[in-house]
């Protein structure tokens, strides 16, 4: 029997990345088709005059010449219901565009491989909540992928370096900047046992937040000297994002930049230097500071604790990122690692993993044989209930956050009406206890209809919220009577595609060549 190849897939904001596990045992990132020395695909989607879609290096060139039939940064949208691309007509939704982007990872990875793909192991950030995770899944299946676990980008990267590294016990910081989202997770590794400890982050911000700072002074700068808005033109605008993540990108190795901007005849030089650079940039950074202090108050730790310092994503070569992490912790950076690869090889890894405890034949991992991951819940989980007062509502948390994953919790609620004939859950996700907090989101409803009639307080509803290893959140409602079990219900999530319609997607992605 053949081994299996199940994918190890980073599905990011600027660029996308996919591997698998060699012969050798060992993770192998799987380049474009269209260009074998590259390594990474830009995740770009120009759609031509018919309507086709082409993904990777070559709708990034068409995003200067047709930058209205061209999307990008689509994983800042996933979760988002009112997100629409629309082109000649036809609305394309974040976990359609996704798709295509995995569709050509899949197609390379069969090129490359010469045999057909039909399983992945997709990354997300560690913020991510339950419904950004679920259109990611979506999104793999209507590419044609059997997504078997979804993981968190910061446990992929500290799988890849865990993979061939001493059996010393270990502190991890993971410090995951990459181009739309940003994460940084400490964790323990006790020889190739890792356990999450506590994650913090911003799923909306990334290297496309510095760009646009450099856009914002580019068209300023442009405006003042010929009294012409660069920002008001498509082709003029996408020019300014390009030079601006060219010039993020020279100011990573060079002390100053030349840039040229140009509207017709009309032309100026902007000179850049690292040194303003960093002045520009210093809000973003302080962001990031913020969210390493917040993770390590909650892990209980201080940073003398703290033995190995990754970085993830292509933002974290920025050095003044290197410099505020050595500043804040005292440490160096370790930097045997590809920021870029390293989430790919990661999740290639974790597949892997899970092929060997399903009893799947696949290619041994070279000192992987007993690797294990201990993950947990990045958010809180609860419902809307009534306050102990009875005054109002707020959110009553079953699972809190940090939650070693997978779990479940189940709690007791009672009725707090005379033959109240209905039940309502609304399922949570959000650590603050107002449900009306921006920072709280519904994540799905389950109703109980016809109790029985019953005095107040004398009716138990019991609410169990699973959490699975992808992070992914299930919730089971009973009412109890007399001891007794009467009803069961399952929570209807919002936003959930159905298996016809994610079906219907399916086969219409597959008459595209992307």
């Amino acid at each position: 029997m053949s081994e299996e190849i199940i994918l190890g897939i980073d599905l990011g904001t600027t660029f996308s990345a996919v591997a698998f596990i060699n012969k050798h045992g060992k993770p192998e990132i799987i380049p474009p088709r269209e260009d074998s020395l590259t390594r990474t695909t830009p995740s770009v989607i120009f759609f031509d005059e018919e309507g086709n879609p082409i993904v990777g290096e070559e709708a990034r060139n068409q995003a200067l010449i047709n930058p209205r039939r061209t999307v990008r940064w689509v994983k800042r949208e996933m979760g988002n219901p009112s997100f629409r691309f629309n082109v000649d007509g036809k609305d394309y939704f974040p976990e359609d565009l996704s798709a295509l982007i995995l569709k050509k990872l899949k197609n390379d990875a069969e090129a490359f491989l010469g045999k057909e793909i039909c399983k992945a192991v997709i990354s997300v950030p560690a913020y991510f909540k339950d419904d950004q995770r679920e259109k990611t899944r979506t999104a793999g299946q209507i590419a044609g992928l059997d997504v078997i676990r979804i993981i968190n980008e910061p446990t992929a990267a500290a799988l890849a370096y865990g993979l061939d590294k001493a059996q010393d016990d270990q502190t991890i910081l993971v410090y995951d900047f990459g181009g739309g989202t940003f994460d940084v997770t400490i964790m323990t590794a006790k020889g190739k046992e890792f356990k999450i400890i506590a994650t913090d982050g911003d799923a909306k911000l990334g290297g496309k937040d510095i760009d646009a700072l450099l856009v914002e002074y580019f068209a300023e700068q442009f405006q003042r000297e010929h009294e012409i808005d660069l920002r008001v033109e498509p082709h003029t605008h996408q020019d300014l994002w390009d030079k601006a993540e060219k010039t993020k990108k020279d100011l990573s190795f060079r002390n100053n930049v030349a840039v040229a901007l140009a509207s017709g005849e009309k032309t100026l030089r902007v000179d850049i230097d690292v040194e303003f650079f960093n002045e520009l940039i210093e809000d973003l950074i302080k962001q990031t500071e913020e969210c390493m202090n917040q993770v390590i108050q909650d892990s209980n730790m201080n940073w003398e604790q703290i033995d190995t310092i990754l970085l993830a994503g292509g933002s974290s070569r920025i050095p003044a990122v290197r410099d505020m992490i050595k500043r804040v912790t005292g440490k160096e950076v370790t930097r045997d690692m590809n920021p870029d690869e390293c989430v790919a090889m990661g999740a290639a890894i974790q597949a892997n993993i899970i092929s060997r405890e399903t009893g799947e034949t696949a290619p041994i991992l070279e000192g992987g044989a007993d690797l294990v991951v201990y993950d947990v819940a990045s958010h809180g989980l609860g419902v809307k209930a009534l306050s102990s007062d009875k005054k109002k509502y707020i959110n009553s948390i079953i699972i809190p956050r940090f939650t070693p994953i997978p779990c479940e919790k189940t709690r007791t609620y009672a009725t707090n009406e005379d033959n109240q004939s209905r039940v309502e859950i609304e399922v949570l996700q959000g650590e603050n206890v107002d449900p009306n907090s921006p920072e709280v989101q519904l994540i799905g409803k389950a109703g109980l209809k016809n109790l029985p009639p019953h005095k107040a307080g004398d009716l138990v509803i019991e609410i169990t919220l699973q959490y699975n290893a992808d992070g992914v959140i299930e919730v089971i409602a009973k009412e109890l009577k007399s001891g007794e079990k009467t009803r069961e219900i399952i929570m209807q999530k919002t936003g959930t595609l159905s298996s016809e319609i994610i079906e219907e997607k399916r086969e219409t992605l597959s008459q595209f060549d992307v």
